[in-house]
């Protein structure tokens, strides 16, 4: 575990000397604050509105109009952003040469692809801790929001981001070029984000083929006897798909096993990708 933490710390030093996290995160807040501020004037403007109806400002809930969009929206920026927080963690290496002495350490492959993960995590620590200082802002405008959902939807999206980190990671191990791994990352996170779209059309494909096949056949493939049908295996694949439930702050373990899942399998294939280039090298 020492080795783990010492190039974890490594990774942490080597992003907070240069730029790179101060950039990430300064571009990160400037995002997600202007999407926040932009809902939290809207439900001001409507309690404004409503102040004097009891009844419409009864249905004006903040965690449902300014909280939970913004964890959406925190989605959509990981998806941008994380390509360029993981880019570096294997790709830099390999260019500037580094990697193979990293590798004649004492240390395991796993350990090196473990403490890299973990420094990257911690800048995405970092950048979702600062945005706790929005709720802190919602209670200074004298609203409420009920911090437990509020929680929970931290929890989704910190699951969520490490899931693209973790993508990133497998993608940066597979080339030299920090461009590529960045757009590879960002090419493979966006495949997953838009898995229900996809799966809409799958649906209407099977459709289309309906008047070509037996009902029975159809049943089979489309109806979901037997099974789940593809859009359902698909959903279940989508990224956003698992965190709607967090951003309303239900905690169900079939999503938190699901980016756990995408984690670990994203570490174990980039092992298997580091250990055949050492082997070939």
């Amino acid at each position: 575990m020492r080795n783990v933490l010492a190039i974890a710390w490594r990774e942490i030093r080597t992003y907070f000397t240069s730029p790179l996290a101060y950039v990430i995160i300064g571009t990160f807040l400037a995002l997600s604050g202007y999407i926040f501020w932009a809902h939290l004037v809207r439900f001001s403007e409507l309690c404004l509105r409503f102040g004097s109806n009891p009844y419409f400002l009864n249905q004006l809930n903040v965690n449902d109009m300014v909280i939970r969009p913004l964890f959406g929206s925190l989605g959509i920026i990981f998806l941008l952003m994380i390509p360029v927080v993981s880019m570096r963690l294997f790709a830099e290496e390999k260019k500037s040469g580094t990697a193979e002495l990293l590798f004649t350490c004492p240390v395991t492959t796993g350990q090196v692809i473990l403490g890299k993960f973990l420094g990257a995590a911690f800048l995405l620590l970092v950048m979702i801790g600062v945005t706790l200082s929005y709720p802190l802002v919602i209670l200074a405008s004298n609203a409420s929001p009920d911090m437990k959902p509020t929680l929970v939807g931290y929890l989704g999206v910190l699951l969520m981001g490490l899931s693209f980190l973790g993508l990133g990671l497998l993608i940066s191990s597979m080339t030299e070029n920090q461009i590529i791994a960045a757009v590879g990352a960002f090419g493979a996170s966006l495949a997953f984000w838009i898995l229900p779209w996809v799966a809409d059309s799958a649906t209407v494909t099977l459709a289309s083929l309906m008047n070509s096949m037996t009902f029975g056949l159809w049943e089979k493939l489309h109806l979901g006897v037997g099974g789940p049908t593809l859009g359902d295996l698909l959903n279940k694949l989508s990224f956003i798909d698992h965190l709607k439930d967090f951003q309303k702050g239900l905690l169900d373990t079939e999503h938190i096993v699901f980016y756990l899942s995408v984690v670990f399998l994203s570490l174990f294939l980039t092992q298997r990708v580091v250990d055949s280039q050492r082997w070939r090298g």
